[in-house]
């Protein structure tokens, strides 16, 4: 029997046929001149034997490895990138959680809860937020509240109208009823709605073991920031409901002459 002259394929695939082949090659009177064909390359196939499968996957072992170093990488910083990504206004479709595509029922980006002992903290959120690249829009009691209508109305309907509830968790945050009543509305409202997000923003000193045990619970089970991280206020930015960055539209100058025909 001969089987020389033909364009044999030597891979893992064909391992069973390569077997054939040593094992019975005093049968095969021309199976030292049987060659396989590997991309223009004619090796001898009774040189391979059959260590194919180890040839083969030593080469992919390189390439796999590479893949799942990426891959360990990219999972590691993935927050890291996607808020790199965010700032730059880039791939903000595979990045963003997807928000309600109508803001009719979530008119406010961000209900802003805190004591009123802490109001001097509330404008570099104004400044940061509402008058930052992205414009969102935030409400306050001081300022959006209407005179005469009853703290608990505003504070539910604060929270139901907002996409976002930022609290600001200071010791006067903790030592005020208004502000446990706020922030437990907050927890019952954002685990109803999944439209809906709490931010709870922990500054320096606060002592989370005068909370009560619900309310420590969800400090103990929850992700939150912290107000001294060098990282806040990008973390902050991308905890925020996701949008594009508000170009400015080119003035037109008095020089600009507009024609119509």
């Amino acid at each position: 029997m001969k089987l020389s002259g033909n364009p044999w394929k030597c891979d893992c695939e064909a391992l069973k046929m390569l077997q054939f082949v040593v094992e019975k090659s005093n049968y095969i009177e021309d199976s030292d001149l049987m060659k396989c064909q590997e991309q223009n390359i004619e090796l001898p196939m009774l040189l391979l034997k059959t260590d194919v499968c180890s040839s083969y996957f030593k080469a992919l072992s390189g390439p796999l490895v590479g893949l799942v170093l990426l891959t360990f990488i990219f999972l590691y910083f993935k927050k890291s990138i996607s808020m790199w990504l965010y700032e730059r206004n880039l791939c903000l479709r595979l990045i963003s959680r997807p928000e309600p595509q109508v803001d009719i029922d979530l008119k406010i980006d961000g209900f802003l809860a805190f004591s009123h002992v802490d109001l001097q903290l509330v404008g570099e959120y104004v400044e940061k937020l509402e008058r930052g690249p992205r414009e969102y829009r935030l409400c306050f009691y001081q300022r959006d509240w209407l005179v005469g209508q009853s703290i608990p109305a505003c504070i539910l309907n604060s929270i139901n109208d907002s996409k976002r509830v930022i609290i600001l968790m200071t010791n006067n945050f903790i030592n005020s009823s208004w502000g446990l009543f706020e922030f437990r509305s907050a927890i019952r409202a954002s685990s109803m709605d999944k439209d809906k997000r709490l931010i709870v923003i922990l500054y320096p000193g606060v002592d989370l073991d005068k909370l009560d045990s619900e309310l420590k619970l969800y400090m103990k089970f929850n992700t939150y920031l912290r107000r001294d991280d060098p990282q806040f206020w990008r973390k902050l930015m991308f905890a925020m409901p996701h949008k594009p960055i508000q170009c400015e539209q080119p003035a037109i100058t008095a020089g600009t002459a507009i024609e119509e025909n």
